[in-house]
């Protein structure tokens, strides 16, 4: 499973060039793995982090890409980050660069997919899907995310 972290700061989107592999040169959002004993949401942090020395907290559910592999289905989601420091510090090995673009540059970018561009075109919009963390109810990692964009679950529920 991947995940994706959409960091935007006065209307600019945080963007990573990929140094090697396939997509050497292109561009898209700090993204990477899921660790086997991690939380989606810590692993969209820790790779936030590694890749840009960026820190924040996620604010919101952006989206979501699946696709069929060898290995079976992929899996991955985008959140929405609101930073905690911009310092930026690419990942030498990994990252080539790191900026802030706006959405008249994007033209201009080799993207590593369109699903990327699209995650980013949706972060410049501000409309995330609030993330309701019910985590310490039941004691584990436990995180929803309603298409109606509500905060909490309704009253009728009982956990």
């Amino acid at each position: 499973m991947g995940v994706a972290a959409a960091v935007v700061s006065e209307s600019q989107i945080l963007l990573v060039q990929e140094a090697k592999g396939p997509y050497a040169g292109c561009w898209g959002l700090p993204k990477g793995y899921v660790e086997p004993d991690e939380s989606i949401e810590h692993a969209v942090l820790r790779e936030l982090r590694e890749e840009t020395n960026i820190s924040g907290d996620i604010s919101g559910f952006l989206g979501l890409r699946t696709t069929k592999t060898q290995r079976g289905v992929g899996l991955f989601i985008c959140y929405k980050i609101e930073p905690t420091t911009l310092d930026i510090l690419p990942q030498e090995d990994e990252i080539a660069n790191a900026q802030f673009f706006s959405p008249q540059a994007f033209d201009q970018l080799e993207w590593v997919s369109a699903a990327m561009r699209g995650f980013a075109e949706v972060a410049l919009k501000n409309t995330p899907l609030p993330l309701i963390d019910l985590s310490s109810e039941s004691n584990r990692p436990y995180h929803l995310v309603f298409s109606d964009g509500r905060e909490t679950l309704s009253d009728e529920v009982v956990l």
